[in-house]
């Protein structure tokens, strides 16, 4: 069938229509179009390469300001860390505490195990040592318009107790112990805050080869310290300075002249010492040769004893921690001091306490080789004190103390009062014998005995201690004649079995009550002055005495525990720079 034919019908699937003719033209509006269209994007193009050649200056405008204000940023920053390396140099030797630069943030890094105990929050003494260490140092740089975060990160061991349900509050409890103590010590409260990370930022999770580190939990407990700034804070800064600088200009000389002020602390300490006259200088006695560390390290703990982990009677070192205090209580008024004419005094400086002979001697013996004083140990069933040589007058010690608080690099050294009425005698050093063996047999230990007279021809006798014969040499009066005569035995070839041991047998149970001297003057209205000045400042309760010598000295009240006095002596030298203050060891019976 033709398919045209269909189409000629109305049934038709293909229907055909009637097209309309084109026109010649019509090529014409779509060539329109598209020349419409370049002429827009050449438009286009033109005003964008105007504004870029001419705005080109002032884009490297904005990134030269750009720049200039990251140096701005980084310069304070970059400034405290180099100072704060010199300064805490001794305690990053140490390890004690890292410094590292992040950014624009400048981090000092801790171990979270030497500021607390597992599960706690409360700083520990070696952390508060290292605390005061690195709070002198921010009072030494030169800025101190930086903010501090403080950072409490743990371990991924979960808690859970009742006061710290989770790793959240026990971090975040941890980093607001250290702002508190920061605002105890004088840092501005609007410079600081904490944050709690618990263990979301590990510092080390996985070794190179994927596995867990054995040692992350303890990197990861940590306290962190970030020193920042803000921008807002820099360009409020700038702002003060130029409008404090505007207005100086406008002040007039006569107007300073004539303007007064009460002067701060530090400027009526200085003020106030100005005039004061120089103590005369006077003999000291002094060692003919220091014993050298090695000598010292070379003596063994006692066989007898386990030994201990030395602990802390004051801040200076790592090795040392606060004393125990005796069972019984004391009448702190009652213990005589060196301003009373009826009794004789003596005074020493104080260089530690400890628990181990051999950490006493190693002190003992760093301090000899670094001062022209000599130094033995004394013992009162508790711990051994590291005391100098005796002064007969506090001037005398007075010298003495900033001389080895000098040497040794440590402030906090104190001075020890041996003030006793008469007929009562004070605590004398410690005396030693040296030991080559203990036997459960009498017999053997005198047969012992003999066998070292004949083989090295050295002189021993036996003693007895509950049901042990020990065969020693001695007595030795000071730690120096001991140490040569342990060196001398072991050059006669003894070698084993051989070690100094203390005669604790006899020793006087002495305490300490604290004390901290502030200053002392010439004149009783020159002390009064300053001790209002300190009463209102710091809520410093003081008292006033006046020596033999004539001076005013200006003291604190009395103290029974050490940590209380410890902590005011910190706070004292924090907030108040001028001031040297002493912590006096008032020693009794």
């Amino acid at each position: 069938m033709n398919p045209d034919s269909l189409n000629m019908t109305g049934n038709s699937l293909f229907p055909q229509e009637p097209f309309d003719p084109e026109e010649e033209n019509s090529w014409q509006v779509s060539y329109l179009d598209i020349i419409t269209i370049v002429l827009g994007f050449l438009i286009i193009l033109l005003s964008v390469s105007q504004i870029a050649k001419e705005e080109f200056s002032s884009l490297s405008t904005l990134f030269r300001e750009l720049a200039d204000q990251t140096e701005f940023i980084t310069t304070p920053i970059e400034d405290i860390q180099e100072e704060l390396e010199e300064l805490l140099q001794p305690q990053i030797e140490q390890g004690r505490l890292e410094l590292l630069r992040d950014l624009n943030d400048l981090v000092i890094r801790f171990r979270g195990d030497d500021f607390y105990q597992s599960g706690n929050a409360t700083i520990q003494l070696d952390g508060m040592d290292l605390l005061n260490h690195v709070i002198r140092a921010f009072q030494q740089t030169s800025h101190d318009d930086f903010n501090i975060d403080v950072e409490g990160h743990t371990d991924n061991v979960p808690i859970s107790s009742d006061i710290y349900p989770s790793n959240w509050e026990l971090s975040t409890a941890r980093a607001s112990n250290v702002v508190k103590y920061f605002d105890y010590m004088g840092i501005e409260t609007s410079r600081l805050k904490a944050s709690g990370y618990a263990d979301s930022r590990p510092l080390i999770q996985f070794d190179s080869f994927g596995n867990p580190f054995l040692a992350s939990n303890e990197l990861n407990r940590r306290i962190v310290l970030r020193l920042y700034y803000t921008t807002e804070a820099l360009e409020r800064k700038a702002n003060q300075e130029q409008f404090a600088s505007s207005e100086e200009e406008t002040i007039e000389t006569s107007e300073i002249e004539n303007q007064e002020e009460e002067p701060s602390v530090t400027e009526l300490i200085q003020s106030l010492t100005a005039n004061q006259s120089e103590e005369p200088e006077q003999e000291q006695e002094t060692t003919e040769s220091p014993t050298s560390s090695s000598t010292a390290e070379a003596v063994p703990e006692q066989q007898e004893e386990t030994p201990t982990t030395p602990l802390r009677v004051q801040e200076p070192g790592p090795e040392t921690v606060q004393e125990t205090p005796g069972n019984h209580t004391v009448n702190l008024a009652a213990i005589p001091v060196f301003t009373d004419r009826t009794i004789s005094c003596s005074f020493s400086v104080n260089a530690g306490s400890f628990q181990s002979l051999s950490s006493g001697f190693q002190v003992a013996s760093n301090a000899q080789s670094k001062t022209n004083y000599s130094f033995e140990v004394s013992y009162n069933n508790r711990s051994y004190s590291i005391r100098s040589n005796e002064f007969a007058s506090l001037g005398q010690a007075m010298l003495a103390q900033r001389e080895i608080s000098e040497a040794l690099n440590d402030e906090s050294l104190g001075i020890i009062h041996q003030c006793y009425t008469p007929g009562v005698t004070s605590p004398s050093p410690l005396q030693y014998q040296i030991q080559f063996g203990a036997f459960q047999n009498q017999q053997n230990a005198l047969d012992y005995s003999v066998n070292v007279l004949d083989e090295f021809g050295i002189q021993t006798f036996m003693t007895r201690r509950a049901s042990t014969y020990n065969v020693v040499a001695g007595p030795f009066l000071t730690r120096e004649n001991v140490l040569s005569q342990l060196s001398s035995f072991r050059e006669k070839g003894v070698r084993e079995n051989i070690f100094i041991k203390p005669m604790t047998e006899d020793v006087a149970e002495y305490d300490y009550a604290y004390q901290i001297h502030l200053e002392s003057f010439e004149t009783r209205d020159a002390a009064d002055i300053l001790a209002s000045r300190l009463q209102s400042a710091l809520g410093v309760s003081t008292i006033i005495e006046r020596s033999t010598d004539g001076n005013y000295y200006l003291m604190t009240e009395r103290f029974e525990n050490y940590n209380d006095a410890s902590s005011l002596f910190n706070r004292i030298q924090n907030r108040i720079p001028a001031m040297n203050p002493v912590i006096f060891f008032l020693e009794y019976l």
